[in-house]
C-alpha cells in the first residue's frame, strides 16, 4: 500500500467557543470595576453633572468590558478559521495522494483453462453452481479416488503412446496450455501500437515441471509471431499484493510497460494421487498501465484496483481500504470471487462483508474448481473479467495467501472509444475460456 493515512497528520479538532455565561460575566464585573475605578479617580474638584463625567462612568468601562469579551471571540474564531483550514488543506492532500494510488490497472485480454473439456472451461458453468469438484480416479496406480481436477488430455505424447511419467505428461500439457492461452490473448497483443514495450512473467508450480518450460513458451509465442517480448520465469508464488508493488512503482513513473501474466498449476497424477480439493489450472492477465491506456485512448475489458491485505491489520480495515481503492460502497458490490481462504479466513471475510452491506454471495472456486495453487487469485481475476462481459458491475476478489487475505476490486469497462492502432478486440467470442 503506498500511503498509510494513519500516519499522516491527524485532523484538528475545532476549540470550543467561550461560554456565554461566563464571557456575559467577565463583561458585567469588568464594567463595574470600570465604573468603581471612574468614582474612585474622579477628581474632587471636577463637577460630576457634566457630559464628560456621565461618558467617563459609561462609555470607558463599557469599551474597556467590550474589548476584553472580544478578544476572547477573537482568539477563539482565529484559532477556528486556523484548525479549519488545516482540515482543508489536509483533506485536498489526502484525496490528492488518494486518486493518484487509487487509479486502477486495466485489463486488455485474459484467458484460463482449468479442465481440458471446453464445457467444463465455460463460465456459465461456474456462475450457475452446475460445476461442482467431483472425485474421480487419478491415473496413479493402486490408489482410492480423490475429489480434485486435473487436464485429462493430452494424455499421450508426440507418438501417441500413453504417458508413463509426470514430467513427460506435464511437458505436454504445458505445451497444449501455452498454446490455448496466447489463443486467447494473441489478437490483442498484435494490436499493441508499435513501440509498446511488453514483458512476458510466467510462474510455475508442479513438481514435475520441464527445465525448458520457458524455451517452450518462447517456442509458442515465436509460432504464432507475436512481438518480440522480454519474458521472465520464477516459480515462487506471486499473489495479488504484487499488483500493489507494480502500482507504487507505476506512480512512480518507474514500470510503463504491458506485462502479460502467466500462471500454471500443474500436479502429479501419474506417479501419485494429487491431493485432495487441488486443481490444475492455467491463467493469462494481459495488463496496462492507466497512464498508457488514457494517452493511447486504448479499449480495456476491465480494471482491478489496488489490492489490500489484512497481514497488518484486521480484516474489516482490509475491506474498507478495499472499498476506497475501488470507489465502491460495498451495497454496489455484485459478485464475491472467493479462493485460497481457510474455514476461519472464509468466515472472518464473510462476517466482515455482511456487515458492510454487501448483499452478493461469494462463488468459492474452491469447492467448484478446486484449489490452483499459485494460480488461484489469478483464477478468480480472469473468472470475474470473463463473467463481467462488457458491464461495470463491482466484483470483490477474496483470496487467501500465506501473508493473510487479500481483497480488491474487479471492474468492466464500457466501451466510449476505441483508437483504431489500439487494442479493439475487447468483446467475448465463442472460445471457451477466452475474454478477447
Amino acid at each position: 500500500m503506498p500511503v498509510d493515512f494513519d500516519l499522516l497528520p491527524p485532523a484538528q479538532s475545532l476549540p470550543s467557543p467561550p461560554s456565554r455565561l461566563v464571557w456575559t460575566t467577565v463583561f458585567f464585573v469588568v464594567a463595574l470595576i470600570g465604573v468603581f475605578a471612574v468614582l474612585l479617580l474622579w477628581p474632587k474638584e471636577e463637577p460630576v453633572q457634566t457630559p464628560w463625567f456621565w461618558t467617563c462612568v459609561s462609555v470607558y468601562p463599557a469599551g474597556v468590558a467590550t474589548f476584553v469579551v472580544l478578544r476572547r471571540y477573537s482568539v477563539y474564531e482565529g484559532g477556528r478559521l486556523d484548525a479549519i483550514a488545516w482540515n482543508n488543506a489536509r483533506e485536498r492532500y489526502m484525496n490528492e495522494i488518494f486518486d493518484k494510488a487509487s487509479r486502477p490497472l486495466s485489463i486488455l485480454a485474459s484467458g484460463y483453462r482449468f479442465s481440458s473439456d471446453p464445457v467444463e472451461n465455460a463460465i456459465d458453468g461456474v456462475l450457475s453452481g452446475f460445476l461442482k469438484l467431483a472425485q474421480q480416479i487419478a491415473p496413479a496406480p493402486d490408489t482410492p479416488p480423490v475429489k480434485a481436477r486435473w487436464f485429462a488430455s493430452p494424455d499421450r505424447d508426440e507418438k501417441k503412446a500413453k504417458h508413463v511419467s509426470d514430467s513427460d505428461r506435464q511437458r505436454d500439457v504445458l505445451k497444449w496450455l501455452f498454446g490455448e492461452l496466447l489463443d486467447d490473448v494473441a489478437a490483442t497483443v498484435r494490436d499493441l501500437p508499435d513501440g509498446t514495450r511488453l514483458s512476458v512473467q510466467l510462474v510455475f508450480a508442479g513438481s514435475a515441471i520441464p527445465d525448458n518450460a520457458r524455451k517452450t513458451w518462447e517456442t509458442t509465442w515465436a509460432n504464432r509471431k507475436l512481438p518480440r517480448a522480454g519474458t521472465t520465469s520464477q516459480i515462487e508464488p506471486c499473489d495479488l499484493m504484487s499488483l500493489d508493488t507494480w502500482l507504487d512503482r507505476i506512480n512512480d513513473r518507474c514500470d510503463t510497460e504491458v506485462r502479460l501474466l502467466v500462471f500454471v498449476q500443474l500436479q502429479q497424477v501419474i506417479e501419485r494421487s494429487p491431493p485432495p480439493g487441488s486443481a490444475e489450472a492455467a491463467v493469462a492477465i494481459l495488463l496496462a498501465p492507466p497512464s498508457m491506456i488514457e494517452q493511447l485512448k486504448w479499449a480495456s475489458v476491465a480494471e482491478i484496483h489496488r489490492p489490500m491485505t489484512s497481514e497488518n491489520t484486521s480484516v474489516d480495515e482490509a475491506l474498507a481500504y478495499a472499498w476506497k481503492w475501488g470507489k465502491v460502497a460495498p451495497s454496489d458490490v455484485g459478485r464475491i470471487w472467493q479462493s485460497g481462504l481457510d474455514v476461519s479466513a472464509a468466515g472472518d471475510a464473510t462476517q466482515s462483508w455482511v456487515k458492510a452491506g454487501v448483499g452478493a454471495t461469494a462463488i468459492d472456486l474452491d469447492h467448484i474448481v478446486g484449489h490452483a495453487g499459485v494460480a488461484a487469485p489469478w483464477l478468480s481475476l480472469a473468472c470475474a473479467v470473463k463473467a463481467n462481459g462488457s458491464g461495470n458491475t463491482a466484483q470483490l476478489l477474496a483470496t487467501g495467501s500465506t501473508d493473510g487475505s487479500q481483497f480488491s476490486i474487479v471492474r468492466g469497462t464500457q466501451i466510449d472509444m476505441v483508437d483504431t492502432k489500439a487494442p479493439q478486440r475487447v468483446g467475448t467470442d465463442d472460445k471457451t475460456g477466452s475474454d478477447t
